[in-house]
């Protein structure tokens, strides 16, 4: 039976579903998901890592992928370049915005690449960093993010306020550890670390992408019942008429600002 896959949009219970006994709504979330991400031109939303090697004949470029979190390397040839730092001689990334959906960033290199290849390897992707988290004292307890853009989706670690990152486990965290219910999205924590505050980072999916996501799929749920059919009378009164398109228009609208025009490298 087909399980969820890291590139799903939404879950199972966004449609109000706690069972999927042969597997076929999972399916149908897993293929429009894959499909709103072809139609962006985007290979994910949540945080991962890239590379992209680019020849252009000027002094920056456009990173592909959105919005960078971090820039792990930049070189050009075998030559590794440093991040700008004052008046030093490095590279700079544009900032990104703090909310989606956000844009292609600027990439600028102290000097013109001309015929010279440079190589990027980042991390990008739709994340909420170092949100402040109140451990109860009464823990262990689920504690949930406050999720400003879009639902939790993937758990990208938890640090105290001193920078010392706690550990995660599977079950039964204990003192300087946590839990985490990929389900839900809900924290979990030692009633030692109990009133401790800790720093939570996540990546999400936008609420927009999401809730497109949720009506295509409830849409092609519908049309299950009614394959082929574009149109239907009711007792002779009035008649039905069912738009189908390869791509809904409420769905277009909602992928309109989220697509990708940089070209690949």
């Amino acid at each position: 039976m087909a399980g969820p896959s890291p590139f799903d949009l939404v879950r199972l219970a966004d449609l109000g579903l706690s069972e999927d006994p042969d597997g076929s709504t999972q399916r149908l979330i897993t293929a429009i998901s894959r499909t709103i991400l072809t139609a962006l031109n985007r290979p994910a939303l949540l945080p991962q890592s890239y590379t992209e090697i680019r020849t252009s004949g000027g002094s920056s470029i456009l990173l592909a992928n959105w919005p960078v979190t971090v820039i792990d390397r930049v070189a050009i040839g075998s030559v590794a370049l440093p991040p700008a730092a004052g008046s030093g001689s490095g590279y700079a990334i544009q900032p990104a915005d703090d909310a989606p959906p956000g844009r292609p960033q600027l990439l600028t290199l102290p000097v013109r690449l001309g015929s010279t290849s440079v190589e990027v390897s980042y991390t990008a992707g739709y994340q909420v960093s170092a949100e402040p988290l109140l451990i109860p004292p009464g823990a262990p307890c689920a504690v949930y993010p406050v999720e400003p853009y879009g639902a939790w989706a993937s758990d990208l670690g938890v640090v105290y306020c001193t920078g010392d990152a706690l550990t995660r486990v599977e079950r039964g965290p204990g003192r300087g550890q946590y839990a985490v219910d990929d389900d839900t999205g809900g924290y979990f924590f030692s009633k030692e670390d109990g009133g401790a505050t800790v720093a939570i980072t996540y990546g999400y999916v936008p609420a927009d992408l999401a809730n497109a996501a949720l009506d295509w799929i409830r849409d092609r749920m519908a049309y299950a019942e009614r394959v082929g059919m574009q149109s239907k009378s009711l007792g002779g009164q009035e008649t039905v008429s069912y738009r189908i398109t390869a791509l809904p228009d409420f769905v277009s609208a909602a992928l309109q600002p989220y697509r990708s025009v940089v070209p690949p490298c």
